[in-house]
């Protein structure tokens, strides 16, 4: 195995470790690429952590009062250095935003990626309209002093009818959204603790393979969820070319399982507004090495 892959191992184990003992991770120093992005999605070190469990050094924490469906709801977000509970503001930029909320519903049913805005000394703020109701959960993602930290919040529950859905097929290697067809090809063999390298192509109502646009700084953002909600990764495309039709991505799955992949774009010359971007779904199945 590289020390590439050795690296991104050890990344999602540390993810792996903090989902099944609930304890914080320890920092895990990515290796850096050609390029400005490493495969797991951010350049430099990453520290994945469960927000209730801080005790010491930075942490985020999920403010929300009663939240229903239908209902816009204020989501705060207090940045703060533990124990001596201090205000933190001095945020670094990543993929154009001081942070990114990822939000799911336990089914995996639902997704929002939302940017929260500063509105007092160590306190942000997003309103967000839940349009299903049930358990979510969400994660914080920020940049400080060179580290990307994500944050796992406490499940969020929204009040109102939960409707029953279909069961979604495992894999699932196409979605049709906005008129266009989206596909993912995965490799040949799709299996846990390997660099598995995933092609992505947008097709337009004619059959038309098209180009991505810069949505947030990237081609394609990805988010990469574990059905039971025990691994959580943020990743973008590799490519970094205006227009380039043959998106592709590179993803390390910790264990066998099966696995949700949002995908986020702008197709070329689209007619969406600069915080927009198409989602697409797809369900993979990871087995284990041979």
């Amino acid at each position: 195995m590289s020390a590439l892959e050795l690296s991104i191992k050890r990344v999602w184990l540390s993810v792996l470790l903090l989902a099944a003992v609930d304890t914080p991770a320890q920092l895990v120093k990515t290796s850096q690429l050609t390029g400005d992005e490493a495969v797991c999605g951010y350049a430099g070190a990453m520290r994945m952590l469960t927000a209730e469990n801080v005790r010491q050094g930075l942490a985020v924490e999920l403010l929300a009062g009663e939240a229903a469906m239908s209902v816009m709801t204020p989501l705060r977000f207090r940045v703060t250095r533990k124990p001596q509970d201090e205000a933190v503001d001095d945020l670094q930029v990543e993929h154009e935003k001081l942070m990114h909320v990822i939000g799911v519903r336990d089914d995996l049913r639902d997704f929002f990626h939302i940017h929260p805005q500063r509105v007092a000394p160590g306190l942000w703020q997003v309103n967000h309209t839940f349009t299903n109701a049930g358990r979510y959960q969400i994660w914080s993602d920020i940049k400080h002093q060179g580290t990307v930290y994500s944050f796992a919040q406490p499940r969020l529950p929204v009040a109102g009818a939960v409707v029953p859905m279909a069961y979604e097929k495992v894999p699932q290697l196409a979605d049709t959204k906005a008129g266009f067809h989206i596909t993912l090809t995965p490799p040949d063999k799709l299996v846990a603790g390997a660099t598995n390298r995933f092609q992505v192509a947008i097709r337009n109502a004619e059959g038309t393979q098209v180009g991505a646009e810069f949505f947030l700084g990237a081609l394609l953002h990805l988010v990469v969820i574990k059905d039971d909600l025990t691994v959580y990764a943020h990743g973008h495309a590799e490519n970094h070319l205006k227009g380039d039709r043959d998106i592709f991505f590179t993803q390390v799955f910790p264990q066998p399982g099966n696995y949700k992949i949002f995908t986020q774009f702008r197709p070329m010359k689209t007619r969406l507004s600069p915080d927009e971007a198409i989602l697409a779904e797809f369900w993979v199945k990871v087995r284990k090495p041979e």
